[in-house]
């Protein structure tokens, strides 16, 4: 591939948009969630995994059953996306208004889906 071609390329990649929204990873063999959100979700599912293979995620419930059934037994699901207002999204600086989304957003996925206890692996905020 030419030299100018490849440049046009990965100048396009680094300014598309990317799928961004709340995510959820879930043990399929005890049923338990994870509940997050990112502005690139095509990575973020990548990220945890090689986190979890290292054995150093922060979350250290997860991290024992991901030891103890390993990765066959977790899927990755999208449940919300926030639709970018333009394809081309062209500085890191436009990304901040979506990032103000997410809290909301991830917010109302962990009341619906209680992912707390039995139920997943987050615990209860403070005062709640």
């Amino acid at each position: 591939m030419e030299k100018a071609k490849r440049k046009e390329l990965a100048y396009s990649y680094a300014h598309s948009h990317r799928p961004m929204g709340v995510y959820r990873i879930v043990n399929t063999q005890n049923g338990k969630s994870l509940v997050g959100s990112s502005l690139n979700l095509d990575g973020v599912w990548n990220k945890h995994q090689f986190i979890l293979e290292i054995g150093n995620h922060d979350n250290k419930t997860l991290q024992a059953d991901w030891k103890e059934y390993g990765k066959e037994a977790f899927s990755f699901e999208i449940l919300e996306q926030i639709k970018p207002e333009e394809d081309f999204v062209a500085e890191v600086s436009e990304l901040a208004k979506y990032r103000k989304l997410l809290p909301d957003l991830e917010n109302k996925w962990m009341e619906q889906l209680s992912p707390y206890g039995e139920r997943g692996y987050h615990k209860h905020k403070q005062g709640l």
